[in-house]
């Protein structure tokens, strides 16, 4: 989990990314990243369709923004909520819906090839994609992070083709939805593999949260202004010492020691460091002129510190993160265990589960041949015991 200090180190000390910061800060008491992680992903959606760099194939600088918290505890939406509201203000038609179907985003898209798209509640989304509803649009999704041309054929035989979409979005989802909804395969090499994770804990209070939005008209000037560039230069590489930098980092990450659930990351975030050091680099105005240019030291430590908070989001989050269904059923089970004192009835087992009883017995069977539960007889029938302290299993 990211603290307040990991995330001010993270932000750079001028250019709208800062701006945002302290104007996002002054509204609410979310923790710091995910400011952070919105200003990036509002800021990406004003640069030009040509924009990008060369790094495994063209490399564009949209972002997929998830902030991860305790449900109703970290103000998540909120954060997202000012945001949105400000890139609402500045350029409206950048702000999209979220689609019932992949034919609605792509006609989105048609519209706006550049948009941000805001989801307050990922939970849901999460939930039923898992029941089959959202796959085909998660399917496009992951396509649209790569900004590959998409295209879908209409009734009257003519088809909608987007050559360049450049989609961003910014997602709010608490830890249960994650826990019960994803498996580490999905972060590895699936769909949020490729979402830049910020995981914070509210820490900050205040009695009188009134906000202050002094700076909201400026920042939305900024933000129209960018939206209005029509072109910008591309990034031609690294200069000699960014690549040394670059270099001296992706070999400490490539060797770094990480959970086997989440190793997959190795590849997902140097990407992510380069399209965030992009959005520096368009924060401070170095492709303004429309020539190529290359990318120093400045934008790509900020990038590399961004992808540091997404590994350090992700091994927080890997904790809770099943490997497999069996896996997260055991964990479950095991909870409801030490929550109702560390023994119990199959009745009082079922009552707190919701579970039919046969999925249940055949777990406590699993769990009792791997002897992390016992099971005893008592005047009430059996008793289920944890063989050892919760923290013991935490790993599923």
């Amino acid at each position: 989990m990211l603290t307040e200090d990991d995330a001010y180190h993270a932000t750079p000390s001028s250019g709208f990314v800062h701006d945002y910061v302290v104007h996002a800060v002054k509204q609410t008491t979310s923790p710091l990243a995910y400011h952070l992680g919105t200003g990036l992903s509002i800021l990406a959606c004003t640069c030009p369709l040509d924009y990008g760099m060369n790094y495994a194939g063209k490399l564009r600088a949209n972002m997929f923004i998830l902030l991860v918290g305790r449900s109703g505890e970290d103000q998540k939406s909120t954060a997202l909520g000012i945001g949105r509201d400000l890139l609402m203000e500045a350029a409206a038609p950048l702000v999209g819906d979220f689609p019932g179907s992949p034919e609605g985003l792509i006609d989105s898209l048609a519209r706006s090839p550049s948009q941000m798209i805001p989801i307050s509640e990922m939970g849901r989304f999460l939930a039923s994609a898992q029941k089959g509803y959202y796959e085909p649009i998660k399917a496009l999704m992951a396509d649209l992070w790569d900004s590959a041309p998409v295209q879908r054929a209409k009734a009257n035989g003519k088809s909608v083709k987007i050559d360049n979409p450049r989609l961003s979005v910014v997602a709010a989802c608490s830890l249960p939805y994650l826990e019960k909804y994803t498996l580490a395969e999905d972060w590895t090499g699936g769909f949020m593999g490729r979402w830049g994770v910020m995981y914070g804990q509210r820490i900050r209070v205040e009695a009188d949260p009134a906000g202050d939005d002094s700076d909201f008209a400026r920042l939305a000037d900024d933000l129209r202004a960018r939206a209005r560039i029509p072109t910008a230069g591309y990034c031609t590489g690294l200069t000699p010492s960014a690549k040394k930098m670059w270099k001296d980092w992706f070999d400490e990450v490539s060797a770094r020691r990480l959970p086997d659930t989440i190793v997959g990351i190795r590849a997902r975030a140097p990407t992510m460091a380069r399209k965030a050091a992009l959005i520096y680099a368009w924060d401070w105005g170095k492709p303004f002129s429309g020539q190529g240019w290359m990318m120093d030291d400045v934008e790509l430590y900020y990038g590399i510190k961004f992808a540091e908070l997404h590994i350090k989001s992700i091994i927080g989050v890997s904790e809770m993160i099943a490997d497999h269904p069996d896996a997260r059923a055991r964990r479950s089970v095991i909870e409801a265990i030490a929550a109702l004192g560390g023994a119990c009835t199959l009745g009082q087992l079922i009552a707190r589960l919701k579970w039919k009883r046969k999925p249940l017995v055949e777990t406590l069977d699993s769990l009792m041949e791997e002897k992390r539960v016992l099971r005893d007889t008592g005047m009430d029938g059996f008793t289920y015991a944890l063989a050892a302290a919760p923290e013991a299993w935490q790993g599923g």
